[in-house]
């Protein structure tokens, strides 16, 4: 019996040992798939680094164009403020000068005649626009020789003695 029970501890051996050998190689399938994951992060990791290190150049080129276009709008802004500063002055002196000037024209203006006053509105009238007249026909080629055979010099009718 003793014989029986080695080949069946022997069976379950080797039962035993195929059985390692298959976790073995199902492990060994799985670290392989795990390190083929891991290489994957590692190149997602690598790319991500990559595209953040290109986005912060830009980041911070893009912060620094805005920080001088900033920097152009408050200088623009001031020479601006300086401007209609000057403006104001020129136009307040401009007033100043004016005020007289129509003072002394109303003065003058009153003392004319009514006649003269009417007149100048009539001048004014006159600028507005006038019609346009209609476009005449064209003629064709063979009535404007006909027309130009008719023309005699000083056919109006009206002889000089």
């Amino acid at each position: 019996m003793k014989g029986k029970d080695s080949e069946t501890a022997a069976k379950k051996a080797k039962d035993r040992l195929q059985v390692a050998e298959r976790a073995h190689k199902d492990a060994a399938r799985k670290a392989d798939a795990a390190d083929d994951v891991t290489r994957q992060a590692k190149a997602a990791l690598k790319q991500a680094k990559k595209e953040f290190k290109v986005a912060s150049k830009a980041s911070r080129h893009a912060r620094k164009t805005s920080d001088e276009a900033l920097a152009a709008f408050s200088k623009a802004s001031k020479r601006a403020a300086k401007i209609d500063a000057k403006l104001g002055k020129a136009r307040q002196k401009a007033a100043k000068q004016e005020a007289p000037a129509k003072a002394s024209a109303d003065k003058s203006e009153t003392a004319k005649p009514a006649a003269v006053r009417k007149s100048k509105a009539r001048r004014k009238k006159t600028n507005v626009s006038k019609p346009r007249p209609k476009v005449v026909a064209r003629t064709t080629p063979e009535e404007s020789a006909v027309a130009e055979d008719d023309f005699v010099l000083g056919g109006s009718g009206l002889e000089v003695q």
